[in-house]
């Protein structure tokens, strides 16, 4: 009886659909393929989505459980250090910053300036072009110069210019 029923409804969607002119059906099938690719991607991103929730859900209990057990380890971990007056932890804890202080080294900043005498500057230390006169002169003046070519400064030893 119900599978007659079935087969009647097919049947006039069938007869209907022959019906129509050749366009109709072209975008009846059309339609009827975009509706069920939206509900397929649909039920996609439904199941995705209540995917997630579990997932987030679990882990939210997860991590409230965990927060729990930490909680009541320190709790007790509390009360027999209370009762007991041992600190492993600190002991520990002091040990590591004091190899952590240890090897801590203070390096002295680079200078920029390099400190040469003006009776010897013929070239540039840095990139080795030849010091002008104009430059010795600025360096016997005002006791430090820049390299024309690669802008490198380099003082007089006796001059007591800041270092940079």
């Amino acid at each position: 009886m119900i599978l007659q029923s079935y087969r009647y409804n097919w049947q006039w969607f069938v007869s209907w659909y022959l019906t129509l002119p050749l366009f109709g059906q072209i975008l009846v099938a059309i339609g009827i393929f975009t509706i069920i690719t939206l509900l397929l991607v649909g039920i996609y991103y439904l199941l995705k989505g209540i995917a997630y929730l579990i997932y987030y859900i679990c882990k939210g209990i997860y991590y409230i459980f965990k927060g729990i057990a930490i909680g009541i380890y320190k709790l007790f971990d509390g009360i027999y250090q209370l009762i007991f007056g041992k600190k492993e932890t600190d002991d520990l804890e002091t040990g590591k910053t004091q190899v952590t202080e240890s090897k801590v080294e203070l390096i002295p900043p680079i200078s920029k300036t390099q400190i040469v005498s003006s009776e010897i500057v013929k070239y540039c230390p840095e990139c080795g072009v030849e010091v002008t006169e104009l430059m010795i002169d600025q360096l016997n003046r005002q006791g430090y110069v820049y390299c024309v070519f690669c802008g490198k400064k380099f003082a007089h030893e006796s001059s007591n210019v800041a270092q940079t």
